[in-house]
């Protein structure tokens, strides 16, 4: 295979890869938005604030690889206009995706000082008869849940990698316009919903 056409189909295979992981983070940003809204409520327990952890370390995973694939893909050289606006497309989705992750972060953080898993129940900490948090043994102040303390290090992660995004490519948002679509074309309906489903869902971007 020549040379030229070679790099063409690693580069569609780079677009398509992209897509697939942009898909699947989409899928985990919501199954992991879906038990942040649970905490403090009658379903809140160890576990689901464990199974919470363990989708926002999937998001993690899957976000590190997007990353350094929407790189290569952009840093070399374009083979179409059409290819090279699809990468950019997944680049602002991604972004977007990263950014609606965090606050989904904060919010955990912020109901996890909220209320405290104490053995196999939930136990508010804020009754308004004290400070945060629960005395320690040696009589000082109230102590800061294991639980937070991860997500504090969750969130510093995304927002290192959103820090890398802003410096690693130079594609403002703003180029990129709202559209509206059933399905992606050659999808039957069962594989477009297991590959879009989520906050994605029937919507689309396209370059400007």
């Amino acid at each position: 295979m020549a040379p030229g056409r070679r790099d063409a189909c690693h580069r569609r295979g780079a677009v398509g890869t992209c897509a697939t992981a942009q898909a699947a983070l989409c899928k985990a940003t919501a199954g992991h938005r879906q038990l942040v809204l649970q905490l403090g409520g009658s379903g809140d327990s160890p576990r689901l604030r464990e199974e919470r952890r363990r989708r926002s370390t999937e998001a993690c995973e899957l976000s590190m690889g997007l990353r350094r694939a929407l790189l290569v893909g952009l840093r070399q050289a374009p083979v179409s206009s059409l290819e090279q606006q699809e990468l950019e497309r997944l680049w602002v989705l991604f972004l977007s995706a990263l950014e609606l992750f965090l606050q989904d972060l904060y919010r955990a953080q912020h109901l996890c000082q909220l209320f405290s898993t104490q053995g196999d129940g939930v136990t508010p900490l804020r009754t308004g008869l004290g400070g945060w948090g629960l005395p320690s043994r040696r009589g000082g102040g109230p102590t800061q849940p294991p639980t937070t303390q991860c997500l504090e290090e969750e969130i510093e992660q995304v927002r290192a990698t959103l820090a890398e995004m802003e410096s690693g490519a130079n594609i403002p948002p703003w180029t990129v316009e709202a559209t509206e679509t059933t399905k992606p074309a050659g999808m039957d309906g069962t594989t477009a919903r297991g590959a879009w489903g989520g906050p994605c869902t029937g919507h689309c971007c396209g370059v400007l």
